[in-house]
Parts: structure tokens; C-alpha cells; sequence
């Protein structure tokens, strides 16, 4: 057995450095050659390593050469100095690691917490207030107007005589998957001490809007679809809390009258740096119906993997889907060496898609270009400049090379297929096309770009993406869809604002920027949506701190129309941002988005001055998990 003990100083260069301690447990001498872990506090390329050679640096994957021998109980001091940035708490040294001996062989090796200097602050546990009630009703998101006048015990809703049952029966499904072992909230029968609901349609209304009115009678009456939706899953929420919480009760006499606030109540789930099955997939379509979301933003597609099927390039799938030792797609993150692989199917796409439209959800599917595309580059030739030299840029990330070319015709070839798949298996839905963190040196050795630049005027890394974007918008709207995209799409002359919807992510102010420059915005900046960022400062929490610390009540509390101006464009809504780099389990999943993934619902659904933190705070205890 090996053990791993890690710790960061901020001695040496401006970032400091890790300290290793790998321990021989086991009963067996081991002949190390190579030590190799992976990290999202990376190296710098001048990063220097003591205890052993810095044989290679990609990324997050390191790998340091080693000589000798560790014997039984044995231990080995390995140092590296010379790192990007400041970890700011345990998760952020190694996520995993191993060993490849001398005869071949691997050892896998188990990891301690990074330790930090004395004196450092632990920071609270999870911020997760007990709340308040003032009213006893169990929803979430919070309606437009409740008003209330007498409660009373549980009961279950079931629809009256000719009303039609085809939606309290979706709900019923919903709830039973949701909570397998509680008491059902709904029935399509009469039932003891159950409350028959008469349904009308009623076209004043807007859209996706209901009112449910309880006297003598309980009436629901509803705008559309998604307006009968909503309004029965309002009964199985209060129904559900009043069944299972004894804080809770059910309206006996008013009314509540609901609608959206935001036409797009979105969340985002990144499956490339960690690759997360369809049934994971489906759960959380699941919640966000609960929770009144319409929108996943599927992150398909990106430097760490490839996970759409593709008939027209099938290494994709081979290749583009697999991280493992040896391969072209390293190890990354928690992985081990073994790496890890997936993709979906055609069939496993269609039964998600079928899933989230039965929900009233739509799928908007991300090929994150021309960026983030490593896995493609390693699955699909011809894709390069080749006078351009190799790694003569790295990303953000530190992956080298890893943007399309916009000045080569096999790139539009490939992206055009690329695009035709994709809308094939997502017919109707919205296309993303990425348009994020094109690093700034990008292209600026290819000669075949900078003539491109020389010849149509573009004077910058910017405004060469610009013009890939455009094609690529151009593609997208030759299938009659709209085209989402990160906000650095705006840069250098920015993607034709018409059929375009842009994310805000790097920051507050982005939202206001884009909508004076003239584009439709969803709100999902990482210093309040994106949940893979810490809760708290303190070194005891896990996750990423680029945005800072995002509370759960940060997340609840941010207004994303504050300051906006009056401009061409528009706020159409809001999203979470589940990025998944150290999200590799349900379990480490859980621990972060709830209840912060239930406070952005919010966010998209409720009049500002109807929302109330201490009524959030309990409530979103009822909130289900995956």
C-alpha cells in the first residue's frame, strides 16, 4: 500500500510550491520510475522539481522521474516549485496519483488532504441555516403571489371528473422517482381524505402561468402546457411537505396566482472533464422539474473529452472519449491511471432528450469550439497548421494547441459535419458553440492565420475567433436554430447578434456590457451561479475559488438585473454552472449544488420581493438530491 501526505508552502517562487511524502506501507520493495499526479494547481513551464526530474507537465498531469528503491516502510521526499497559482484549500493539490515501476508495472497510491502552512484558517462547515417559515407551505420555487387564508392537514390532490390526468400522472412518476419512499401526493382516483382538483384552461393567463384557488372546491386554472405542469407540480410540493414534514400543512381557502419570471431557467452540466452516465443525466432533469427549470445546458465536448456519438468520425468516440496512461488523452484530475472513458449513445441521447421533453425541458447540447478541443485534435486529422509549431501556446488550463485553425478549409469541413450531427440528434433545440477562453497567443505562430489576418483586416486573436464564430453561426442558422455562445463571443467584432443568446459567466458586469452591445443574455456569472465554487473561504472546503467564495445565501441573495441598462438587448433569464473538474462522484456532486442549484431556480422564477432567505433556507431542505 502507498500513501500519499501533501502539503503546500508559499516559500520559493511567487506561488510556492507542493511538498510530497510518498510512504511504502506495503510489505515489497518498489523500484519507482515515474511519479505521476494530477492537480488543478498546475505548474508553471519554469517549474522546477526537487527528489526526482520534472519530466513532463500537461495540464494538470505531472510526471516526475524517479531513481532508487523505496523499501517496506520507506518514504520518499519529492518537491516541486513554481505554481500557476494559490491553492486555496485541500482539494486543491493532488486529486490522485501513482507510480509506474521499473518492470511496468502501476501502484496506485492513496492521497492525504493538502495541509497548509500553520495558522492557516479552517473556515466554517456548510453554511446551511435551519430558516425560518412564516407560511407552512412547501414550495420552492417560491409563487408570484400566495395569499393564504386557512391551512390544514395533509392531503392528496387527485384530478375531479373529466379533467384530464395525463399531467398529475406525469407528476405522480416525477414525484415517486424523485422520493421512492414517501407517501404519494398525488392519486388519479378519488381518495380518503383526498381534495378533487376541477382544471380549466384559461388563456388570460401568461405563459407557463396557473392559479390555484382552494375553497369548496379547489380549481387550477392554467395558461398552456407548461402552465398545467406547473400548477400540479405547486399541489405535489405542497402536498409532498405536508405528508412528510410536520411544519407543513395544505391551503384550505385563496389563492395563489404564478408565472415565470425568466422565460430561461437553466442549468448547466459539464460531462467532458468528468463524464457522468444517463442516469445521472436523467435524476437531474428530474430536479430541475421539481425545481421549475426548462433549459440544461449540455457541456458535451471539451479539451478532456468528447462524449457525443459521431458517425462521421468514430474515433471520437474511441479515441476522444478516453483519458488513460499512455494514450493521447492523459489522466486527469481524480482518474488514477486507468483514466477513465465515456460517451453517449444515439439511443442513450434520444431517451434524455425524450426524458427533458416530457418535462417540458429543452436540451441545448454545447460543442465547446473553437477552443477547449484537444480531445478532437487527437481524434480527427488534418485539423492543424502544420507550420505551426507545436506548443507554441498553452490555455488557461495549460493545454497546448488546442484551438481550431479559422484559417484552415478542413476546419469548416469537420465543424460543419460536426454541427449537422449534432442537430440531427437535438432537432429544435438551441446549439451552443462554445466560444470560451481562446487563449490570447492562440494562432499568432500559424502562418496560415496571420495571413488570414493580413488579408481580411483582423488585428487580433480576437477578432480571428470572431470570424470562426461568425461561420459557425452562419452554420447554426442555416438549420433554423439559435445560437448559444460563452460572451468572449462579443470579442473582436463579435458572432451577428441576431439568433444569438449569449452566456455571461466572467464576471457581474458582463450581463450589462452585452446587453448595450446589443445581444440577448442569460446571467450565469461564477461569482454567484457557478456551483463548483468553494461555499466559504477556509482551507476545510472543497472546490474551485477563481470567483471567490459563493454562499448559498450569495447565490440566493444576487440580483441579476441590478444595473442593467436599457439597451438593444435583453436579460432573458438566468443559470447554474456545474463544472465538474473535482465533481467526479453523485457524492462529491451533492455536497456542492444543494441548495445553491435550488436558490438559482429561484432566481428564474420569483418576483425579487416575493423571495425571502430564512423561507428559502428551510425549504430548500425538502429539495431533492441526485
Amino acid at each position: 500500500m502507498l500513501r500519499l501526505e501533501q502539503s503546500w508552502t508559499p516559500e520559493g517562487s511567487e506561488h510556492g510550491g507542493f511538498r510530497f511524502t510518498l510512504v511504502n506501507a506495503g510489505t515489497d520493495p518498489l523500484a519507482p520510475r515515474l511519479f505521476c499526479y494530477s492537480s488543478m494547481t498546475r505548474l508553471k513551464r519554469d517549474a522546477t522539481a526537487t527528489g526526482g526530474d520534472l519530466a513532463r507537465s500537461v495540464a494538470d498531469h505531472v510526471e516526475i522521474a524517479l531513481t532508487g528503491t523505496l523499501p517496506p516502510g520507506g518514504s520518499v521526499e519529492i518537491a516541486v516549485d513554481g505554481l500557476t497559482h494559490k491553492p486555496t484549500n485541500r482539494t486543491q493539490g493532488a486529486l490522485a496519483a501513482w507510480l509506474e515501476l521499473a518492470d511496468g508495472a502501476v501502484a496506485t497510491i492513496e492521497i492525504g488532504d493538502l495541509q497548509p502552512p500553520a495558522g492557516t484558517d479552517a473556515g466554517p462547515r456548510k453554511i446551511w441555516p435551519e430558516g425560518d417559515l412564516t407560511v407552512p407551505l412547501a414550495m420552492t420555487p417560491w409563487p408570484a403571489h400566495c395569499d393564504v387564508a386557512a391551512f390544514g392537514a395533509a392531503v392528496r390532490f387527485y384530478p375531479a371528473d373529466g379533467s384530464d390526468g395525463a399531467m398529475f400522472a406525469s407528476v405522480a412518476a416525477l414525484h415517486r422517482r424523485l422520493f421512492p419512499a414517501d407517501p404519494a401526493p398525488l392519486s388519479l382516483t378519488p381518495v380518503e381524505e383526498g381534495r378533487a382538483v376541477e382544471v380549466y384552461h384559461d388563456a388570460a393567463l401568461p405563459d407557463g402561468g396557473y392559479r390555484l384557488t382552494f375553497g369548496d372546491t379547489v380549481t387550477l386554472h392554467h395558461s398552456d402546457a407548461d402552465g398545467l405542469r406547473h400548477g400540479v407540480l405547486a399541489l405535489a410540493q405542497m402536498a409532498h411537505g405536508a405528508l412528510t414534514d410536520v411544519r407543513f400543512q395544505v391551503p384550505l381557502k385563496g389563492a395563489i396566482t404564478d408565472a415565470p419570471r425568466f422565460g430561461w431557467r437553466g442549468c448547466h452540466l459539464d460531462v467532458a472533464r468528468n463524464f457522468h452516465g444517463a442516469s445521472t443525466v436523467t435524476r437531474l432533469l428530474d430536479i430541475m422539474a421539481w425545481l421549475k427549470m426548462n433549459h440544461l445546458h449540455w457541456h458535451l465536448t471539451d479539451d478532456e473529452g468528447w462524449r457525443l456519438p459521431s458517425r462521421a468520425f468514430p474515433a471520437l468516440n474511441t479515441v476522444g472519449a478516453t483519458r488513460r496512461r499512455g494514450g493521447p488523452l492523459f489522466p486527469h484530475y481524480a482518474d488514477g491511471p486507468d483514466g477513465q472513458s465515456g460517451f453517449y449513445s444515439e439511443e442513450e441521447v434520444a431517451n434524455i432528450r425524450a426524458h427533458a421533453t416530457a418535462l417540458g425541458i429543452t436540451i441545448m447540447p454545447e460543442l465547446d469550439l473553437p477552443g477547449h478541443v484537444t480531445a478532437l485534435l487527437a481524434s480527427v486529422q488534418d485539423l492543424t497548421d502544420p507550420d505551426e509549431p507545436a506548443d507554441s501556446y498553452r490555455s488557461i488550463q495549460g493545454y497546448p494547441n488546442n484551438a481550431l485553425n479559422p484559417a484552415l478549409p478542413r476546419t469548416y469541413e469537420v465543424v460543419s459535419t460536426l454541427i449537422n450531427e449534432v442537430a440531427a440528434l437535438f432537432p429544435d433545440s438551441p446549439l451552443h458553440i462554445g466560444g470560451d477562453e481562446v487563449d490570447e497567443a492562440s494562432w499568432r505562430q500559424s502562418p496560415a492565420a496571420q495571413r488570414l489576418a493580413k488579408d481580411e483586416g483582423l488585428s487580433s486573436t480576437q477578432a480571428l475567433q470572431a470570424h470562426f464564430m461568425r461561420k459557425a453561426h452562419a452554420m447554426v442558422a442555416g438549420h433554423g436554430r439559435l445560437t448559444g455562445a460563452w460572451d468572449e463571443a462579443a470579442d473582436g467584432g463579435g458572432v451577428d447578434r441576431d439568433g444569438t443568446l449569449l452566456f455571461a459567466w466572467r464576471s457581474v458586469e458582463k450581463t450589462a456590457e452585452l446587453i448595450e452591445a446589443g445581444y440577448d443574455v442569460v446571467a450565469t456569472p461564477g461569482q454567484a451561479y457557478y456551483l463548483d465554487m468553494i461555499e466559504a473561504p477556509g482551507w476545510d472546503e472543497a472546490g474551485t475559488s477563481w470567483a471567490g467564495a459563493v454562499s448559498p445565501q450569495k447565490t440566493y441573495t444576487f440580483e441579476p438585473s441590478a444595473g442593467l441598462p436599457d439597451g438593444p438587448g435583453r436579460l432573458v433569464g438566468v443559470q447554474a454552472g456545474i463544472w465538474t473538474e473535482h465533481l467526479n462522484s453523485v457524492a462529491r456532486l451533492n455536497a456542492i449544488l444543494f441548495p445553491r442549484l435550488a436558490a438559482i431556480a429561484e432566481a428564474g422564477w420569483t418576483n425579487p420581493k416575493a423571495k425571502n432567505w430564512p423561507r428559502f433556507a428551510a425549504l430548500s431542505r425538502l429539495i431533492p438530491t441526485l
